[in-house]
């Protein structure tokens, strides 16, 4: 797991005295780092009185993530939010206190189980059109109250400028052609992507993810913005690792939409999943955006954008 910002260590006495203005009557029996996230740090922290999440904050998605938490807590499956404290004053990082979600993420649910459930697929749609509800003006980041903060660009134009930065030190400059000609070509695909804004996850992977007693549940809400329906889609449709990948047929995307158009007061297009992987073109060259970026993942990422543009031209 390659991670986007160092872990941040602490110990038994310093957890301790994030948890006390929770609960004082806590008392530490265990804590562990959970090591497979990529931007936060994680802590599973067994105390007498149960298992709590600790989440400490790298940077500042902590208002946006506790917002959304917040605003979700009673139309869809999310951890409860118990403590938060973003003042930075008691510990030099943001943290939230959180239910710890005792179960397994979708991908290990997968896994293990060797079959990928259409009924699973099904709720993950609903949940993902209960999520895009809430609706907005335009692209743009979120404050603290889930409003509109700052405007953002438009899919094609975010792509645009991306491949003028830091991707273009990755990806071939055939890949880049091609895909600026697609984007000139079919203006009306981006038409359909741009059609609306509307309350997004920001980071729909399978780890985002959690199955506990049978119920689905969405975490990690820290990247939640306002953008097109389709980036949620798309990263959650983003291609698999072979094993997974080969278990994804027709009945899920069937499933999928299926449990979306259940909810969503405007179906999805029939070429909607062609739509998605379009759109997420842009979520996947961020993850080009930094240094020394993994050899596989840039391969992975040109490949995703050469089989999206070859989608889109076979409609």
């Amino acid at each position: 797991m390659h991670r986007i910002n160092d872990f941040i260590i602490t110990d038994e006495t310093e957890i301790a005295s994030l948890l006390a203005p929770f609960d004082s009557t806590l008392t530490i029996l265990d804590f562990s780092l959970m090591k497979d996230s990529m931007s936060n740090s994680g802590y599973i922290v067994t105390t007498n009185s149960g298992k709590y999440f600790l989440k400490i904050y790298s940077k500042t998605t902590d208002k946006i993530e506790t917002a959304a938490l917040s605003y979700l807590k009673n139309k869809i499956n999310v951890p409860a939010l118990f403590f938060y404290d973003g003042s930075k004053q008691r510990f030099p990082f943001a943290y939230a206190i959180m239910e710890f979600l005792d179960g397994v993420t979708f991908i290990n649910h997968v896994r293990s189980n060797l079959k990928y459930p259409p009924e699973m697929a099904y709720e993950i749609g609903r949940i993902c059109a209960t999520i895009h509800e809430r609706s907005y003006a335009h692209n743009a980041l979120l404050d603290g109250k889930l409003n509109l903060l700052q405007e953002l660009p438009r899919t094609r134009d975010k792509i645009l400028h991306l491949l003028n930065g830091k991707p273009s030190e990755y990806l071939k400059p055939e890949t880049i052609d091609s895909l600026c000609r697609f984007i000139k070509e079919n203006p009306d695909l981006f038409d359909s992507i741009e059609a609306k804004s509307v309350l997004c996850h920001g980071d729909l992977g399978y780890a985002n993810i959690m199955i506990s007693d049978g119920k689905v549940s969405f975490i990690d809400f820290e990247f939640t913005y306002s953008g097109s329906i389709y980036h949620d889609i798309g990263h959650f449709f983003r291609r698999k690792d072979d094993d997974v990948e080969a278990l994804i047929n027709r009945h899920i995307y069937d499933a999928f939409a299926q449990g979306y158009n259940s909810v969503s007061a405007s179906p999805l297009p029939s070429n909607w999943l062609t739509l998605a992987h379009l759109c997420d073109i842009s979520a996947m060259l961020c993850l080009l955006t930094y240094d020394n970026v993994p050899t596989e993942w840039v391969e992975d990422i040109e490949n995703d954008i050469l089989c999206a543009i070859d989608e889109g031209r076979r409609l």
